[in-house]
């Protein structure tokens, strides 16, 4: 159904970038959240990158004309602030996705209902979606705030608007993710490593990275800052001991020599040169990347992958 496709898109090209996080969007986010995720939609679409990917997205403007159209929702204008979550990081579709903007509730309903939605109304709200078989959902909560995700979870995520009392994320994460989206355009925090670990276990990697290492990691941090000539990078892991973390910055130089050897690619060239200046630190048990990415060579980068995505969106089956 083209309707729900088109408001997912939306809020998934936003979520690719200081007021600290909305603390009514946090309420939102289940306390058993393992992943969390945001970024000041506002603060990417003025930098200079986000004027880019807005000049990317004009060769789209015919598909979304008639959206716009109808809704009066431009996500490119509309659209403020992003938060994504997720309890279960190893599983597909178990994510939450909550949005502050501005919404025309009404006309958004009923371009839906009027494109095959199907709607249905809990505690208040209506939550609409692509059919029977589609598990997915979005609603309109009120004109600022938007949610989707799968039907669970936004009916538990309307349960927690109504609420008074309902509990969210605990004191210190709440704490970390205020001083990083205080800090940069884009964020995330995570407390369950298990996917990254179960990815890290390959046969290629010559038992330098079996994944152990990373099951050493007790939370992850992180955030993407857009300036005016250069793209910050930075992540930082809280490992077991300081051990580990001496052990991290040795295992991300490793990486960064394979991916050297394969410079003859124009893509492994690029990202060569950029980890080139990568700093990688240990502090204690705290391990910590930085990265400072030029802009031009940041778009450069960007352009391959666009292409391919338009690809796959174009060839995609509709819903």
């Amino acid at each position: 159904m083209r309707f729900t496709a088109t408001l997912s898109l939306t809020f998934a090209l936003w979520a690719t970038a200081l007021p600290a996080a909305d603390p009514a969007l946090l309420r939102l986010i289940p306390s058993d959240a393992a992943f969390v995720a945001g970024i000041h939609a506002d603060q990417i679409r003025n930098s200079r990158f986000g004027q880019y990917l807005l000049d990317q997205l004009r060769s789209e403007q015919a598909s979304m004309d008639k959206f716009i159209s109808a809704t009066g929702f431009d996500p490119r204008r509309d659209l403020s602030e992003l938060i994504v979550s997720s309890n279960d990081v190893k599983a597909k579709g178990h994510g939450l996705v909550v949005a502050r903007g501005r919404f025309d509730s009404a006309r958004i309903q009923t371009f839906a209902e009027s494109e095959g939605a199907r709607a249905e109304l809990y505690n208040g709200v209506k939550i609409l979606s692509g059919g029977s078989n589609n598990n997915s959902g979005i609603a309109m909560l009120d004109n600022t705030t938007a949610v989707a995700g799968d039907a669970a979870a936004v009916r538990l995520t309307i349960d927690r608007f109504r609420s008074t009392t309902a509990t969210g994320l605990n004191a210190k994460t709440l704490a970390q993710i205020g001083q990083l989206s205080s800090t940069y355009d884009a964020w995330m925090v995570s407390s369950s490593l298990a996917r990254i670990a179960d990815d890290m276990r390959s046969p290629q990697l010559e038992g330098a990275m079996n994944g152990n290492l990373f099951q050493s990691m007790d939370s992850v941090a992180g955030g993407v800052r857009f300036g005016s000539a250069n793209v910050e990078v930075m992540a930082e892991a809280a490992m077991r001991s300081e051990k580990d973390a001496t052990a991290m910055v040795d295992v991300i130089r490793f990486l960064a020599g394979m991916i050297q050897l394969n410079s003859k690619d124009p893509n492994a060239a690029e990202m060569a040169s950029l980890l080139n200046k990568m700093e990688l630190k240990a502090t204690g048990t705290q391990f910590r990347m930085s990265l400072q990415i030029p802009e031009d060579q940041l778009e450069k980068m960007v352009k391959p992958a666009r292409r391919g995505n338009r690809t796959v969106r174009e060839n995609a089956p509709v819903i």
